[in-house]
């Protein structure tokens, strides 16, 4: 387990609770989206993109880079929040998520947004596509690592158990594979009777 200085947890805490705030907004303006989702892997990605990720938003195409997949990709306001903290593209455009023709989709497009590794929406695909990022790693020499988060939903999705299957079979060390359910469990105390 590694030490961490409290001041660079206290940073993440506050991006976490930064992207919240730009879901809470986001969500809010467009009167739709997913809170329950984007909320809970806040502080995922607040570790990942601010801490653990070798990545560089001025060049989001470095070959030497980690990728990130977000396998829900219902919690795409929380991914664009994070991006858009990181430097990958401006704040302002989360102003613009999900409307016709802007580059920040309902759901994560690789094609249209700096950043955004796979395009997701139908759950349970990211660690399938994961293993074989890793295995086409393996092949042109790369050494960069794959993060995917998923959720329950994705768990009860076939590709999804495909997916550990091969990365099992292939031993693709280079994928780390991590997710939370998109409602936390209620804590209040139970009266019996």
């Amino acid at each position: 387990m590694h030490d961490h200085p409290e001041s660079l947890i206290l940073d993440l805490q506050e991006r976490a609770r930064q992207i919240r705030l730009d879901v809470l907004d986001m969500v809010y303006r467009r009167e739709a989206g997913h809170l329950g989702g984007s909320f809970s892997c806040a502080e995922m990605l607040a570790a990942l993109y601010f801490h653990h990720l070798k990545i560089d938003p001025q060049h989001p195409d470095w070959p030497a880079r980690d990728r990130f997949l977000l396998s829900k990709g219902h919690a795409a306001a929380a991914l664009y929040s994070a991006l858009a903290q990181r430097g990958f593209f401006p704040v302002e455009d989360l102003e613009h998520w999900g409307h016709v023709g802007a580059h920040l989709q309902g759901h994560p497009d690789r094609l249209k947004t700096p950043g955004i590794e796979m395009s997701s929406g139908f759950l349970g695909h990211g660690l399938s596509i994961a293993v074989g990022m890793a295995l086409a790693q393996r092949l042109r020499g790369g050494c960069y690592h794959i993060y995917v988060m998923m959720s329950d939903g994705d768990m009860q999705s076939g590709v999804a158990w495909e997916g550990a299957l091969a990365a099992a079979k292939f031993r693709t060390s280079e994928v780390t594979c991590g997710g939370q359910i998109s409602h936390p469990p209620l804590n209040f105390p139970v009266k019996a009777v």
